[in-house]
């Protein structure tokens, strides 16, 4: 059982790195995106998304997957680790993001709306596009609830 313990940790925790670390160095496009398409339709907290949105969701995934990894904090990681991932499903299942997005960016990037927090256009993503994102999502949430339900029965 320790082994099972460590390794739903490291997977979780990892995934929640990774994931963190991106939101941090604008490699995730999905913000942007999110304030584009909550604008469009119109919701009240479209200006919210990017960078507010990117860099506090950046962090709650960095300091869950720390948390998730480290021994002596592991079951309140494994806590604070499922909240993204019911964060991003429940987005992706919303009209402000929608299951199927963007693969990235359009190219070029649009550096002058990134670097002015927006407001961005269809124009500045990718045109094909992927559920990808939220397959990631769904699986991550229960790989974290395993990892809860693993953590807590120690």
């Amino acid at each position: 059982m320790t082994v099972l313990r460590w390794i739903l940790a490291l997977a979780v925790g990892g995934f929640l790195l990774m994931m963190g670390v991106m939101k941090f160095t604008g490699g995730a496009h999905i913000f942007p995106y999110i304030e584009f398409k909550a604008a469009e339709a119109g919701l009240p907290f479209a200006e919210l998304a990017y960078p507010l949105g990117n860099y506090a969701t950046g962090a709650v995934e960095f300091l869950a997957g720390v948390l998730a990894i480290l021994p002596i904090t592991r079951r309140i990681g494994a806590l604070l680790g499922v909240l993204p991932f019911v964060g991003a499903v429940l987005f992706h299942l919303s009209p402000a993001l929608g299951v199927v997005t963007p693969t990235g960016y359009a190219d070029p990037a649009p550096a002058e709306a990134l670097a002015a927090g927006g407001p961005f256009a269809a124009a500045d993503f990718a045109a094909s596009e992927t559920s990808m994102l939220f397959m990631m999502a769904a699986a991550g949430l229960v790989l974290a609830v395993v990892n809860l339900i693993v953590q807590c029965k120690a």
